[in-house]
Formats: structure tokens, C-alpha cells, sequence
């Protein structure tokens, strides 16, 4: 694995702000959005830092703002920073589509699966991928499918179905209570403006008589984050600038996942009564395996043979 920031699936949908569906209100049942990409497998990935000069390969600016375009997205950027700072814990339903151009039916989505999203401030999150839609009824999902993750703030907890075990990733000291807010997509928890400007160009892509949303389009600066996605779309509702849906085109242009988010509950009072759903535990029959962080060359440096004695 490489290291360095940290980018998996599930830290991708708690940057949820969110957005491409032409529908103004979550959905609940059966009906969805007319298109959804096979799900990235999450994984600990390292990134240089922003500081590093931009390599040949990296991306080029996709569009020019005008100064009073400009304006509107910096202006829309700190409002979410301001919303995002008075969230100290979330709650939600999502559905996904899976959209694949090769394997999937034209015009379909290969995959449409419903889950949960949690989180709590500063760096504790629920990702969890749990029944499929099938000839609209809402089944159990398969193992192959299913997904669920738990960050902790220390370590970032994989349930693998199909082998029947948990995976312990540790987190290097530098990057605990921190990959959250550090991942690909950080547009909703720990967001700041200035740091969302320097890692993507955005732009507002509201179409013209939708008032009661806000659309951005996102594409990544750097070529570590391009590795991820091709450039994100999201819906933010305007009244209460809380997140709605998000589009992620992958890095072939072609394929991408929808999420629509709904029943969304923000600092709920009742929270501390419904247990702790941020601790990690082994299913029955389950094997644990942990994987300690990889270090540092200064660290392998310090542990050298050379300075073991």
C-alpha cells in the first residue's frame, strides 16, 4: 500500500455535499436517478503534500472563472465552512447507483444498494453498505457487495464478508483525528474553504430556475486525487445547506456513482442513549487481523541496523 493521506470509499461519502440528480427531494423507495460505477475498493493511500511541485502529469485547470464567478464560489464555500464547523454529529440513509458502461445494462445501473452514513466529531465515521434493490424490493445484500467501515479516530476498522474477517488498519500518528477531513473528497466534515480551493477547481453549476439548490463541480488539482476521480458533482439544499446527493465520474470518464442522501438527522440530542456506534467488534467466527501503519523513511532510517546500536 502507499501511504500518506487518506483515501477510501467510505471517507468519500463523508465528504458528502452532494449532488447530481435532477430530483429536488431524497428518494425513499424504489425509484432513482436514470444512471450509477463499480464502488472503489478502500484503501490507504499516501499523497504527496500540497507543497510538492506540480509533476508533468498533473491535471490541467478544466475551466476559467470570470471574478464575480469567482466571488459566488468563494461565498458559497464559506457558508459550508461555517455550516460544517456547527456539525458535531451526523446521521443519514443513502442509496447508491453503480453505474459501469462495460458490465452494466445501457442506460442502468449495474448496482443499486442502500446504507447508512455516520459520524461524529472530530474523526469517528460509519460507512456501511447493507441491502440491494432487486426487481424493486429491498434484499439482503450479497457478501460480495456489502460493505461496512468504522473509523475510530486511531484506526480505520474493514469488515471483509467474504473472507469473514476484520481488518485493523492503524493510522500513523500524523494522521489520527485527521482522515476524515484529510480524505479525497472533504467537502462536509472539518471543511475549509481555503484548503478545498488549493485541492480542487470549483465552479457553481446550478442550473438556471433551480432555487432551492446549490451545484458545484469539482475537479482535482493534483494528480494523486485525479487517481481517484475524474471530477465530483454535488447538491447542497439551500435552506439548510445540508447535503443531498454526489456524483463521482471516475478517472476513465465513463463510469460513476451516484449517492442521494435522506433522513438526515444533525446533532441529535439523543445520540449518547444509543449506544457507541464507533467501536469494532469481531463477529462471531470472524478472524481480526491488524496491520500496523507503514513508516516512515526516517523512522526505517532510525530502526536501521546501522542505529540499533
Amino acid at each position: 500500500m502507499r501511504i500518506g493521506l487518506i483515501a477510501f470509499s467510505w471517507a468519500t461519502m463523508l465528504a458528502a455535499a452532494s449532488l447530481v440528480s435532477a430530483q429536488t427531494q431524497p428518494l425513499r423507495g424504489p425509484a432513482g436517478p436514470d444512471q450509477p460505477v463499480q464502488p472503489q475498493t478502500p484503501t490507504l493511500v499516501p499523497r504527496q503534500p500540497a507543497a510538492t511541485p506540480a509533476a508533468a502529469s498533473a491535471p490541467k485547470a478544466p475551466f476559467t472563472l470570470s471574478p464575480e464567478e469567482q466571488t459566488q464560489v468563494d461565498q458559497t464555500l464559506s457558508q459550508w465552512e461555517e455550516h460544517s464547523q456547527g456539525i458535531k454529529t451526523f446521521d443519514c440513509r443513502f442509496r447508491r447507483w453503480t453505474y459501469d458502461v462495460v458490465f452494466g445494462p445501457p442506460g442502468r445501473a449495474r448496482f443499486d444498494e442502500l446504507g447508512s452514513l455516520r459520524y461524529q466529531t472530530p474523526d469517528r465515521g460509519v460507512f456501511r453498505v447493507e441491502t440491494a434493490m432487486k426487481e424493486n424490493k429491498e434484499v439482503p445484500i450479497d457478501d460480495v457487495r456489502a460493505e461496512r467501515w468504522i473509523c475510530d479516530g486511531k484506526s480505520i476498522f474493514e469488515y471483509r464478508a467474504t473472507q469473514k474477517q476484520l481488518i485493523e488498519h492503524k493510522l500513523p500518528p500524523e494522521l489520527q483525528g485527521k482522515a476524515i477531513a484529510n480524505s479525497p473528497l472533504p467537502f462536509l466534515f472539518g471543511a475549509e474553504a481555503q484548503r478545498l480551493k488549493e485541492r480542487y477547481w470549483i465552479r457553481i453549476v446550478t442550473p438556471p430556475g433551480v432555487t432551492d439548490q446549490i451545484r458545484l463541480e469539482a475537479y482535482p488539482r493534483f494528480q494523486q486525487d485525479a487517481a481517484n476521480f475524474h471530477h465530483a458533482e454535488f447538491i447542497i439544499k439551500k435552506d439548510k445547506m445540508s447535503p443531498f446527493a454526489l456524483k463521482l465520474v471516475q478517472p476513465n470518464e465513463k463510469d460513476y456513482i451516484v449517492y442521494q442522501f435522506y433522513d438526515v438527522e444533525v446533532n441529535d440530542p439523543f445520540r449518547l442513549f444509543k449506544g457507541d456506534p464507533f467501536r469494532a467488534f469481531t463477529p462471531m467466527g470472524w478472524q481480526k487481523i491488524v496491520e500496523q501503519p507503514p513508516t516512515s523513511p526516517a523512522e526505517q532510517a532510525r530502526r536501521s541496523p546501522e542505529n540499533s546500536h
